[in-house]
């Protein structure tokens, strides 16, 4: 079987921007835990709006679809190795932390937060279905979202473009129209808004930034910089105004754009430019999914235990959330480094890799 994606060369910056947009998310669940439960701000607010992390992530998969996928648009025999990659990236590591949580939720019912346990639940859970709740592992809903857009642009490879350009553009018109509010499903339809939520344009303009890095290379080169200082400034700018106010922004023309425009920026740059990037920031985007899974669990159960022993006054604005923003990270780095990297390589060695050799060879 013919290999599933074209040779492309490796993104370094935007590899950082993901570890990055994972710190972000740590720092907004720390922010948020522990107002919640110890009633105090964490590293002065400034990370409220640090749930624009999710964003960057969605709107990257996007580009990555078309960036390392596009020779695979049309071509029904890669989809099982385009779906068999996919699945072998999201599922293992994410097994392993639920049913960790899990195996601690049955023993210590208390940190459960009364949420459903039963067998459903967990099918429902491990297997990424679509649901009214949330996962287990409550960051299991962003990997829905994400199998779901596989399943889109898996509708891009199995049917040839004259019929998947009118079935993904049929969705995308509902979906627009979805979020301009003109078509509307009830609560209670959450498949529905599932199937034409608003977070869906996320991974659309992720992959209209790929079409434009791809298509308009040598123009958009010469405005890279542009692109990517306006987008570091637009996210900062914004960051400090939700920190402060009490505005509101839509996520999708905010963040969402500007990941777009930064993730243009940036790979325009790594292409012309090759910047040589620190080590240790390409690290932390390598090890972005293990601390975007394992983060959760750590701070909610520290911030539990501070609660229920009442020391929530020894937990200050500052040194404290800074202290277990960075054990969640380094705890995700570990994570990483003994049990994702080795098995990702095992799993690509043994299933991946063997399903582009000839039958002979593979066996």
């Amino acid at each position: 079987m013919a290999k599933s994606s074209t040779p492309h060369k490796k993104l370094n910056l935007l590899q950082v921007y993901r570890g990055i947009a994972a710190l972000l998310v740590v720092l907004f669940h720390l922010n948020d835990m522990s107002l919640d439960r110890l009633n105090k701000v964490s590293l002065f607010n400034l990370f409220e709006a640090g749930w624009s992390g999710v964003d960057y992530f969605f709107v990257l998969s996007g580009f990555i679809m078309v960036y390392v996928h596009r020779s695979a648009i049309g071509k029904q025999n890669q989809l099982k190795s385009f779906l068999v990659k996919r699945a072998v990236r999201i599922y293992p590591i994410y097994w392993i932390i639920t049913l960790v949580v899990l195996v601690f939720f049955l023993v210590i019912p208390g940190f459960a937060n009364n949420q459903d346990l039963g067998l459903a639940k967990i099918i429902m859970s491990l297997l990424l279905l679509p649901n009214p709740d949330l996962p287990i592992l409550n960051v299991g809903w962003t990997l829905i979202y994400e199998l779901y857009f596989y399943f889109l642009f898996s509708i891009a490879i199995w049917f040839k473009p004259k019929h998947s350009v009118p079935i993904l553009s049929s969705w995308l018109f509902v979906t627009i129209l979805h979020y301009l509010k003109i078509v509307k499903f009830p609560d209670s339809a959450f498949l529905l808004n599932l199937v034409f939520g608003n977070m869906n344009l996320e991974f659309v303009l992720g992959c209209l930034a790929g079409y434009i890095v791809i298509k308009f290379g040598s123009q958009v080169s010469k405005n890279r910089w542009v692109f990517f200082g306006v987008a570091n400034l637009g996210y900062v700018v914004l960051l400090v105004i939700l920190a402060t106010t009490e505005l509101e922004v839509d996520r999708i023309s905010s963040f969402a754009v500007l990941a777009a425009i930064l993730i243009i920026g940036s790979a325009s740059i790594d292409l012309k430019d090759a910047p040589k990037v620190p080590q240790v920031l390409t690290y932390l985007g390598d090890a972005s999914y293990s601390i975007f899974l394992t983060h959760g669990p750590l701070i909610s159960a520290t911030t539990k235990v501070l609660q229920k022993a009442n020391l929530g006054k020894y937990f200050d604005s500052f040194f404290a959330p800074a202290l277990l923003g960075l054990i969640a990270v380094v705890v995700g780095c570990i994570f990483y480094s003994l049990i994702e990297k080795p098995l990702t390589v095992y799993l690509r060695k043994n299933i991946v890799e063997k399903m582009s050799l000839p039958k002979a060879q593979a066996s």
